[in-house]
């Protein structure tokens, strides 16, 4: 993947301050857009990510993940802090009004929209994005990719090494 800065991804944390992705400069970043109801894949990314960031050891405190909420009308802060906090207390969830949320997954060509005939399910891009610490994407993992937790570590200690 050539080397692009990331997106913009200016939007409200689940501790209800503004966030913008140049905050974490510095840092490796895996952007993930997803929603708490999921009942599969986001839940099933998220333990993954969890998995690999523990195999990381003193590098885990240079690496953030933010969770983008594709649903922002159930997903509250207070929602997201306590789905995330599940996962690895250290998870970062982002939500906004709908019109900022389908503008960010748009700049991040996220795709989704509600399953018809399910108001509670999303169909939507799967994909974790590594944003290296000057703030260019670097990889973009699909769901089998990012199961494979040696990989992924091994993917962000050389964005840390390389960046």
């Amino acid at each position: 993947m050539p080397h692009r800065l990331a997106p913009r991804l200016d939007l409200i944390t689940d501790r209800g301050q503004q966030f913008s992705l140049g905050q974490l400069r510095g840092h490796a970043v895996l952007v993930y857009f997803g929603y708490t109801n999921c009942p599969d894949v986001c839940p099933t990314t998220l333990a993954d990510l969890a998995s690999a960031l523990r195999g990381l050891g003193g590098l885990r405190s240079k690496v953030d993940v933010v969770f983008v909420t594709l649903d922002p009308a159930h997903d509250t802060p207070p929602v997201l802090r306590h789905y995330l906090t599940a996962f690895d207390p250290h998870f970062i969830g982002l939500t906004a009004p709908p019109a900022a949320i389908a503008e960010a997954a748009k700049s991040w060509n996220i795709s989704w929209k509600r399953a018809p005939g399910h108001a509670d399910y999303i169909d939507h891009t799967s994909v974790v994005a590594l944003v290296g610490p000057h703030g260019y994407l670097r990889t973009r993992y699909g769901v089998a990719q990012i199961s494979d937790r040696d990989g992924v570590s091994k993917d962000i200690r050389h964005v840390l090494d390389v960046s």
